[in-house]
């Protein structure tokens, strides 16, 4: 079961998949820093996305299981 912030991250990259983390932070009112930390410990932990390094910012990305995951 993912906490209600990691939960806020998952269902904003739901509809923004791909977005740089700063803004994720932005558009959920959550400093940057939080969001980098619910998205590794909570959704890549989880197998549930990836961050794409090849560019700067790194992206966050949900993957399929990702995309569908409800709780």
């Amino acid at each position: 079961m993912l906490s209600e912030n990691t939960m806020k991250v998952l269902n904003y990259l739901k509809e923004h998949n791909g977005s740089a983390a700063i803004d994720v932070a932005e558009a959920i009112d959550m400093q940057k820093r939080l969001v980098d930390s619910y998205f590794s410990a909570g959704i890549v932990k989880n197998d549930l996305g990836y961050r794409d390094r090849e560019v700067t910012p790194a992206l966050l990305y949900l993957n399929e299981k990702g995309m569908n995951y409800t709780q």
